[in-house]
């Protein structure tokens, strides 16, 4: 017995080992209500997330993937997760409402991180946010790098005169407002020379704010666009942008419509197939709508990977084969759809098409219209319904069949109900009067009432002598009766 015992006690001390060895160590600190006294100091990207959420247990793994990649390049951002129901406090201080949800701690100032949830746009995001709001850019080499990702994420650059002014000043003013505002999401630099760049670009003047995107580069006219914060919304997208679900609303904010052209990510990748030939037509659309200063400010074009944001706006499934083309308004929900076959069109026929919706020539689709509201309410909520059943269809079952039967059941038992009620329960026999008898107290109610209250009292009492009375009659002949049948067996058996 004391052997089997300590083989039980050694089993269980190397199962503890080895859970011990094979647990992964993590770089994501587990906070707690302390927290509150210590956000302000430094960098933070907290997730807030609760146990039971199915969204939070599936950013797990990639938060963990951002822990690790964080400390391999040694970055001074802290990672850490709090548990909002075991510390409601920090949940209550600082209005967390959904889960997970994702804030980055600027020495006291709140940024929530809204973009996509994968490990390369998350770190992207750390990077321009723990950096500083306008870093300096002094060297070619520096310059070259920045370029090397201009097609994806561009960047703007203030070059200083050699004589300091004060419309200078108030320029770099104006400069640093805008990137207070998006050094999150783009990045801006100062440089105080030509040196860094490039012989081919040339300013016509200085001071000077440029954007370098796509190859080029774009200098900032102030006649002819005083608002530089707007210039800069507008420009600090690509030349043709990755539309999702997490930037089309900022897109929006340029106050342009979007082109969005709709192909499947491997297919447009493959120059040969027709999608890569489409998207290839539609980048030099792209190009002459960026030269045509008009159509400029009203269009910012971008690719969609898949149909599933454009059914969302059409409502209805778009029957595509692998390319597509789509403008949409986000702020009326309003869109275009051209004429023209996909395998048909050219860039010159974008081009006229994109014409004819600036001169409001051609009736728009769509709208925030109530009837349309209505539609769009009941669409979404069938989507998202069908979306939850394909992702888990048991728990779906559950969610919505468990309640769906449980009214039934309380409705069938509520229509099906006896609600009729016997007379005798409420009126009993003993109380019961013939008709003789409610005729003469109807009577002698309406004479009490003419005669007064004292006659009534008189009646009723009357009245009750008599039922009462007129009972033990009844009583006093039920028991002759029975007196009788006795007698009459005495008279049996003596016989």
């Amino acid at each position: 017995m004391k052997i089997l015992l300590i083989t039980g006690v050694l089993a269980v001390l190397a199962l503890t080992d080895i859970t011990s060895a094979a647990k992964v160590p993590s770089n994501v600190l587990d906070l707690n209500d302390k927290f509150l006294d210590v956000m302000n100091e430094g960098f933070w990207m907290v997730k807030f997330y609760a146990p039971w959420c199915g969204h939070c247990k599936r950013i797990a793994p990639i938060w963990e993937h951002v822990g690790h990649a964080l400390a391999d390049m040694n970055s001074p951002v802290r990672i850490g997760k709090i548990d909002c129901t075991r510390f409601t406090a920090v949940a209550n201080s600082l209005r967390i409402n959904a889960y997970p949800t994702i804030m980055f701690f600027r020495n006291g100032n709140r940024i929530p991180y809204e973009g996509e949830r994968k490990k390369e746009a998350i770190l992207d995001f750390l990077i321009k946010s723990s950096g500083p709001v306008v870093a300096p850019l002094d060297t070619a080499v520096k310059y070259s790098e920045l370029r090397k990702t201009s097609d994806k994420d561009p960047f703007f650059v203030y070059v200083d005169s050699e004589a300091n002014s004060i419309n200078e000043d108030q320029l770099f003013k104006n400069y640093e407002a805008a990137a207070e505002k998006l050094f999150t999401e783009s990045r801006f630099f100062r440089s105080k020379t030509l040196t860094p760049f490039p012989a081919s670009v040339v300013l016509p003047q200085k001071p000077a704010i440029l954007v370098f995107k796509d190859g080029k580069h774009y200098i900032y006219d102030e006649t002819k666009n005083p608002d530089l914060a707007g210039w800069i919304e507008s420009e600090r997208w690509p030349l043709i942008t990755a539309v999702t679900p997490a930037n089309i609303h900022a897109l929006g904010k340029a106050d342009k419509k979007l082109v969005l052209i709709i192909s499947d990510l491997l297919d447009r990748s493959n120059l040969s197939s027709e999608a890569g030939k489409y998207f290839k037509m539609a980048k030099e659309a792209a190009n002459l709508c960026h030269q045509d200063e008009d159509l400029h400010s009203k269009f910012q074009f971008g690719w969609l990977d898949g149909n599933a944001i454009a059914n969302n706006i059409v409502m209805g499934e778009m029957a595509i084969p692998c390319y597509a083309l789509l403008v949409f308004n986000d702020s009326s929900y309003e869109y275009f759809l051209p004429s023209d076959a996909p395998e048909k069109t050219t860039p010159q026929s974008i081009i006229t098409f994109l014409q004819t919706i600036a001169s409001d020539t051609v009736e728009p689709m769509g709208g925030r219209t109530w009837p349309l509201r209505f539609r769009r309410m009941y669409y979404d909520i069938t989507t998202n319904v069908y979306q939850m059943f394909q992702a888990q269809p048991v728990l779906t079952i559950c969610l919505f069949g468990v309640p769906m039967v449980f009214i039934a059941v309380i409705t069938y038992s509520i229509c099906s109900a006896d609600f009729t009620v016997d007379r005798d329960e409420i009126y009993p026999e003993e109380e019961d009067y013939s008709d003789s008898e409610m005729i003469q107290e109807k009577e002698n109610d309406a004479s009490g009432a003419a005669g007064g209250g004292k006659g009534d009292i008189r009646k009723r009492k009357q009245k009750q002598r008599r039922r009462e009375s007129e009972r033990s009659l009844i009583e006093d002949d039920d028991e002759e009766e029975e007196g009788g049948d006795e007698d009459d067996g005495d008279i049996d058996m003596n016989e």
